[in-house]
């Protein structure tokens, strides 16, 4: 009595300590405090929302090192993370998280992000302040003289097909100077409509420019009086007077004067050595033009009046306060010592993130609530005590996750509900045992106490070969990947204490009352003393298990490879919302042309579809191009054409994704050492736990088995491979050898019971004895797997549907796969049993 006491008071100490670690997360999600200052301190105690279900930005920045010299290499990563991470903090994003990842990599993610385009432009800013002098107007008016004859001396010539690719098949004399608006003022204008046209001339001509001399564009397009758009070209000196590292302060405010009125200005001013350097510039140009140049863009170009001995100055040029703000904070942190790019981005916006909460939520009570009630219904009693088990274990999973500052995510709640699931198992485990020990005619507490006894080693082995996954899941996965397999980690974990450790002291207070003769662990059975010739129709089943393999391969084949998706193989993924919805084929009209920055695609032929409802569409592209230039002129485009049907910006954006080439081979390379890896370990822990090597190369047989046939479904019905499904591929492989360690563990408690009987008879009534608990175990567990499929959402619905495949394929390995598998190993040359024998030995 006194071991059950302390029992109990552990168990109160462990409920009350979980309510501790949730507490702030209910208070900070459905009562938050409104001083900001608590706000934030019972945020820093709740479960974090990971990107998938609050919005923001995962990026992969790379560092290109093949333009640095030995010495600049050593610390040009340190150096530009430091500058990133100066940003977001002025940015003002809530526990952003920055690291360095392998040897030129950083990782950057923001949750919660509203405004997520101007986050990636602020962190992507290489932000090369530079000041330069622009260029008399007579030498700039000669240059254009001189690019207008060349061009008209080249129609006539060699280069004609060059200049009728610029010109086309206009008539007269083709010119650089029809194009420009204006000429006054030192710089010229051109008509937005034009800025191509230009570009392509000054390409063509570029050996006519003077070496000392470049062409610049403005920052932004400016709109004259009749509401036409135009784009300042200026004509400055190659050399630079200053850089960005003479600023030392830069801060925003609105234009009082008559020429800025109301315009967003930075007021900047320089270090002491700035002062020097400003005053000896502007005192050398007195009357001329200095443009103010941010990444080889000018944002104002404005004249020396006088010398300025105080290093303070202003620019003008941004089209917004946030833009203004926003180089104000790229100026104060300064520039990236190098040039990233942008080669993993994965966005989800707010309002998809807002769906996940409600979709995973949905399902996780449904599959719960039909969980328990399946489990009242067939144990009475003890599944009462089975779904306070299974309650107390989700409490500790969000207590363990909140008290270490864990992060939840939408596979996370995958892995939550799943571990609903298999915790079941546990339980179903111990009660089969305790109805076995009760039928051969035990009192009740001998019962329950062999129960426990008989499955807690079970349990175990079952449980820490799925760990062995979830681990290496963890070691390999990235994002959301590692959220499931850490939530996974917890939950089984959770559900052995509370399988081995709350039901038991539960059952032992109940016992402890001398009144107690009997419990209720229900009547109902699904097999009364199975007695199938499992084992004879091993044959069938190895056809049947070949011919969906083989079908599967051949689909693979013929289709030239399972359909990778674009973590695998790279590209781009969009998911937009339109209100009203915008029809498909008006979409692909619209990426007929799609400006990437270095050249135009037509994206017509890509997958566009409906993704969900009709308002929702989804883009994937598998066109290369630097960062993420096709989703950027994607959005563009878009946003161009069909700007009435974008009510809300923040609404629109529901999730991006673009993977670089290089990336895609990695976690292509990560997944395959992730799958074989766990498949080294576990033959290692079940040839540890039975002996003998070939129950673990059986159990891997069933497993190699069971994803073959899953990865076949995939392949047959053209749906996507992504990170998500290794994901569930990993889990199935954890949960058929769960299903396979149960029955070779009765095969080893059995080989000690019945010496006399054959190793194929053994075999034969291990599986039989087990079928109950299989069935029981699969059934719950694709109640929650089906409630995952059904409610869970399109972003998770592959995700869920591989799980539904894997279990069912699973359940059928464990006994008609590893099991002969076992039994052509250890049992050749024996008399296979018939089923009339088999039913005597489970009689007896």
């Amino acid at each position: 009595m006194k071991r059950d006491t302390w029992r109990s008071l552990t168990i109160v100490a462990t409920i009350l300590l979980g309510l501790y670690y949730l507490y702030p997360t209910y208070q900070y999600y459905w009562a938050p405090p409104t001083n900001p200052d608590q706000l934030d301190a019972v945020k820093q105690k709740s479960i974090n929302l990971g990107l998938d279900l609050q919005g923001g930005i995962h990026l992969v920045l790379e560092v290109d090192p093949s333009k640095l010299s030995e010495d600049e290499r050593s610390d040009v990563v340190d150096r530009a993370k430091e500058v990133i991470t100066n940003r977001i903090d002025q940015f003002g994003v809530a526990e952003p998280i920055i690291h360095r990842e392998g040897e030129w990599r950083i990782v950057v993610e923001l949750p919660g992000v509203q405004d997520i385009q101007r986050a990636k432009d602020l962190i992507g800013e290489r932000a090369r302040l530079e000041f330069k002098i622009l260029k008399p107007i007579i030498e700039r008016t000669a240059l254009l003289d001189k690019i207008d004859g060349y061009l008209a001396s080249s129609s006539g010539g060699d280069s004609s097909s060059t200049v009728s690719e610029i010109f086309g098949q206009s008539e007269g004399t083709p010119s650089l100077r029809q194009y420009i608006l204006s000429q006054g003022g030192g710089d010229w204008m051109v008509s937005g409509d034009s800025e191509k046209t230009v570009k392509a001339i000054l390409d063509q001509t570029q050996h006519l420019v003077p070496s000392d001399g470049q062409f610049l564009w403005g920052s932004k397009l400016e709109v004259m009086h009749d509401g036409s758009e135009y784009r300042r070209l200026y004509f400055v000196r190659k050399k630079v007077e200053m850089t960005g590292e003479i600023v030392k302060d830069a801060k925003v405010t609105r234009g009082q004067s008559f020429e800025y009125a109301n315009q967003p200005i930075i007021n900047f001013s320089t270090t002491d050595e700035g002062v020097k350097i400003f005053q000896r510039v502007t005192g050398a140009y007195v009357d001329e033009r200095m443009a103010i140049i941010l990444d080889d863009r000018v944002y104002s170009a404005p004249t020396i009046q006088v010398k300025i001995r105080d290093g303070r100055s202003i620019i003008t040029g941004s089209a917004d306060i946030d833009e203004a703000k926003d180089l104000a904070i790229v100026l104060r942190s300064g520039s990236l010592p190098v040039d990233v790019n942008i080669v993993e981005d994965r966005t989800v916006g707010p309002s998809l993130g807002r769906d996940s909460i409600d979709q995973g939520r949905k399902a996780a009570l449904i599959g719960l609530a039909v969980v328990m009630l399946f489990m009242i219904l067939y144990y009475g009693l003890s599944g009462i005590i089975a779904d306070i088990a299974l309650t107390l274990n989700i409490v500790f999973v969000m207590a363990i996750l909140a008290g270490f500052g864990g992060t939840l995510t939408l596979p996370g709640i995958a892995g939550i509900i799943l571990t609903i699931g298999m915790a079941v198992d546990a339980n179903v485990l111990i009660f089969e045992r305790i109805r076995e020990e009760l039928d051969s005619g035990k009192t009740v507490r001998a019962s329950v106490e062999t129960g426990y006894g008989r499955a807690f080693l079970t349990i175990v082995d079952a449980n820490l070969t799925t760990i062995i996954t979830a681990i290496v899941l963890y070691q390999f996965g990235t994002g959301p990947i590692k959220g499931f397999a850490l939530t996974l980690m917890i939950g089984i974990l959770s559900s052995m204490y509370t399988a081995l450790f709350v039901t038991r002291t539960i059952y032992n207070l109940i016992l402890s009352r001398p009144e107690t003769s009997s419990i209720s662990i229900g009547k109902i059975r699904i097999f009364r003393e199975p007695a199938f010739p499992i084992l004879s129709a091993r044959k069938v089943a190895a056809g049947l298990s070949l011919i969906l393999i083989l079908v599967g391969v051949g689909s693979t084949v013929t289709k030239g490879g399972y359909n990778l998706g674009i973590d695998f193989k790279g590209g781009t993924l969009l998911e937009l919302h339109f209100s009203p919805a915008v029809p498909v084929g008006d979409i692909r009209d619209a990426l007929a042309s799609v400006d990437v920055g270095t050249r135009a695609l037509d994206l017509r032929q890509s997958e566009i579809k409906e993704f969900g409802t009709p308002n929702d569409i989804l883009i994937r592209v598998e066109e290369e191009a630097e960062g993420t230039a096709v989703a950027d002129g994607i959005r563009n485009t878009l946003q161009s054409r069909f700007g009435s049907n974008i009510p809300v910006e923040s609404e629109w954006l529901r999730r991006q994704e673009a993977v670089g080439p290089k990336i895609g081979e990695e976690l292509k390379s990560d997944a395959i050492s992730a799958i074989f890896v766990s498949i080294v370990l576990i033959i290692i822990y079940v040839w540890f736990r039975f002996k003998r090597i070939q129950y673990g190369i059986a159990a891997v047989v069933a497993l190699v088995h069971d994803v073959l046939i899953t990865l076949g479904v995939f392949s047959l019905f053209d749906l996507e491979i992504s990170l998500a499904i290794v994901a569930s591929l990993l889990t199935i492989v954890g949960y058929s050898l769960n299903d396979t360690i149960v029955v070779f563990d009765r095969v080893r408690e059995d080989l000690r019971l019945y010496r006399r009987e054959t190793f194929g008879q053994i075999l034969n009534r291990s599986i039989n004895e087990c079928l109950n608990r299989t069935v029981l175990t699969s059934g719950t567990t694709l109640f929650v797997v089906t409630s995952l499929l059904t409610l869970g959402g399109e972003v998770i619905h592959d995700f869920a549907l591989a799980l539904l495949v894997g279990v069912i394929i699973g359940t059928y390995s464990s006994s008609f796969v590893a099991s002969p598998v076992v039994y052509f190993w250890l049992g050749r040359g024996e008399k296979e049993p018939t089923s009339a024998q088999t039913g005597a030995q489970n009689a007896a």
